[in-house]
C-alpha cells in the first residue's frame, strides 16, 4: 500500500526497490512535503489518475510499467507535472528520450541525496539561498543568455537579431538538449512582442486528444470531466508567442487544425461552435527530420511550409566545443547562487575531459553535470572527483573544437585512460594541498614514496 503524508507540495516516489523508496522518502520527510510511494509503474499510474502531483520521482527500469510509461501518464493527466527520471549508467540514451517526452530532469545512480533534494527544490521554486540574478548572476528561463564563442553560436545570435523582429513562423531544428527553447525565447525577446506572453508546450508529452484541448481549450461539457471552460495555449499566447516543442510528434489530425490556425488566425475550442480570433506568432522546434517524415507520410507538407518560413538549426554540442568554456562559466555562476557556494571555476583536467567528451545529451547534459559537481564540491574549484566517472572512460574526441575528428584508437586503451585519470587526480590533490606531498599522499590513500614515483612517471614536477 502506498504511504502518504499530508502537507504542502505533493511528491510521488516510484521505485520497485524498498531500499530506494525508503531512502528517498526519508530525504524529504522532514521538509514538509506530502509524500506518496509506489512500488511499480502500474501502481504509480493508478495513483496519477486519482491525484495530481507536483513532482514525480520515478525509476526508469521497473516491472509491469517502466518509468517512461509513468512519465507519459503523468504528462497526459497534467502537462505541468514535473517528472525526474532516475536511471543507472548504461541507460543514458533512454534518459535522453525521457527528456524528449517532457521529463524535467534525470539523475544517474548512484547519486548523493543532496543532488536530488536540490533538483526538487529547483522544480518547486523553494531553493535555499539567494534568488538567481539577485547578485547579478544569470537567471534561468527567459533571461538566460545564449552563452558561447563558437562561430556557430555567433551566427545563431546574428540570425536571431535579424529575424526576431518579424512575426513570421520559425522552425528550429536540432538534437534534444541543444537549447532550442532558449533560441525560441531569444527570438521572442528580440521581437516587438517581448512584453507580451511567451507560452511553451511540449507536444511529444501529450496524447492527440489531450494535445488538442491544451492547444485550443475546451467548453464546459465537451467531454467527460470537462466541468468548466478551459482556455487553451493559443488564447493564453494571444498577442505574443506560442512555442511548440517537438512539433514533429504531433498527430496528423491535430496538424490539420494547426494549419488552419496558421492560415486563418482563428481557433475553435473543443466542443465549441464559434471561432475565436487569435494573434499569435508560432515558433516550433523538432529533433526529427521533417522532410523524411513528409516522405513517409507522417507529416503534412503544407503544414511544414507554413512553419518553416524561417529556419534555424542548432548544432549538437560536440560540433561547437568552443562554446563549452562559456557554458561552464554560466552554469557555475547559476549553481553557485543556488547552492550558496562560491565556485570560481573548474580544474584544467576537468575542462580537458569536457572538451573531449562527446556530450550525447548536449547542453542539457553539461548543465546536469555542473549542477551535480556544484552539489558535491568541497572546494571552490570543480575537480575530477566531482565528475561522473563514466565520463572519464567514455569515448573521447581527438582534437578540441574539431567536430569531424575520429577517436584516438591508441588512446582508447584502458591503461592509457587509467593513467589519464590517475594523473589528473594526483595533480588536483597536489594543487589542493599546495604541493605538500605528505598531505597529498594521505588524501589519496597511497604511500609518499608511491606518490613521488607517480609524480615522476606522469611528469608533474
Amino acid at each position: 500500500m502506498p504511504t502518504t503524508m499530508t502537507d504542502s507540495a505533493k511528491i510521488l516516489i516510484v521505485d520497485d526497490k524498498d531500499s530506494m523508496r525508503s531512502l528517498l522518502h526519508a530525504a524529504f520527510v522532514d521538509k514538509g512535503y506530502n509524500l506518496t510511494t509506489a512500488a511499480d509503474g502500474r501502481m504509480a499510474i493508478d495513483l496519477i489518475r486519482e491525484t495530481a502531483y507536483d513532482v514525480i520521482i520515478t525509476d526508469l527500469k521497473m516491472p509491469r510499467k517502466d518509468g517512461l510509461d509513468v512519465l507519459r501518464a503523468a504528462k497526459a493527466m497534467d502537462p505541468d507535472t514535473k517528472v525526474i527520471v532516475v536511471t543507472a549508467f548504461g541507460t543514458m540514451e533512454t534518459a535522453v528520450e525521457a527528456m524528449r517526452l517532457g521529463a524535467s530532469d534525470f539523475i544517474a545512480k548512484p547519486f548523493p541525496l543532496e543532488e536530488i533534494e536540490l533538483k526538487v527544490e529547483k522544480l518547486l521554486g523553494t531553493r535555499r539561498g539567494p534568488e538567481p540574478g539577485s547578485d547579478g548572476s544569470p537567471r534561468d528561463g527567459a533571461d538566460r543568455p545564449i552563452a558561447g564563442r563558437s562561430a556557430h553560436t555567433q551566427e545563431l545570435l546574428r540570425l536571431i537579431r535579424k529575424i526576431g523582429p518579424s512575426k513570421s513562423s520559425v522552425l528550429i531544428t536540432g538534437p534534444t538538449g541543444t537549447g532550442k527553447e532558449l533560441v525560441a525565447r531569444a527570438l521572442h525577446q528580440a521581437s516587438p512582442l517581448r512584453d507580451n506572453p511567451f507560452v511553451a508546450l511540449n507536444c511529444a508529452a501529450l496524447a492527440p486528444g489531450v494535445l488538442e484541448s491544451e492547444l485550443f481549450g475546451h467548453e464546459k461539457g465537451a467531454f467527460t470531466g470537462a466541468t468548466a471552460r478551459r482556455i487553451g495555449r493559443f488564447e493564453q499566447a494571444h498577442s505574443g508567442t506560442l512555442f511548440l516543442d517537438e512539433v514533429g510528434d504531433i498527430d496528423a489530425g491535430v496538424q490539420t487544425k494547426l494549419l488552419r490556425v496558421l492560415q486563418e488566425g482563428e481557433i475553435e475550442r473543443v466542443g465549441g461552435l464559434q471561432p475565436v480570433r487569435v494573434d499569435v506568432r508560432v515558433i516550433a522546434a523538432t529533433n526529427r527530420d521533417l522532410r523524411k517524415a513528409i516522405q513517409d507520410g507522417h507529416f503534412r507538407e503544407d503544414f511544414y511550409y507554413r512553419l518553416n518560413v524561417f529556419s534555424v538549426q542548432v548544432q549538437p554540442l560536440c560540433n561547437r566545443t568552443d562554446d563549452i568554456p562559456a557554458l561552464v562559466e554560466h552554469f557555475l555562476a547559476k549553481f553557485s547562487a543556488e547552492t550558496g557556494k562560491s565556485l570560481r571555476g573548474v580544474d584544467s583536467a576537468v575542462l580537458d575531459v569536457f572538451m573531449r567528451y562527446e556530450w550525447p545529451g548536449n547542453v542539457r547534459e553539461l548543465e546536469n553535470v555542473i549542477e551535480r559537481a556544484a552539489v558535491l564540491a568541497e572546494e571552490d574549484v570543480i575537480t575530477l572527483a566531482e565528475i561522473p566517472q563514466e565520463m572519464l572512460f567514455a569515448r573521447r574526441r581527438e582534437t578540441r573544437g574539431d567536430s569531424t575528428a575520429a577517436p584516438d584508437t591508441l588512446a582508447d586503451t584502458l591503461p592509457h585512460r587509467t593513467d589519464q585519470l590517475e594523473s589528473g587526480m594526483i595533480k588536483d590533490a597536489l594543487e589542493r594541498f599546495h604541493w605538500n606531498k605528505t598531505k597529498t599522499a594521505d588524501h589519496l590513500g597511497i604511500k609518499r614514496t608511491t606518490l613521488q614515483y607517480k609524480i615522476k612517471k606522469f611528469g608533474l614536477e
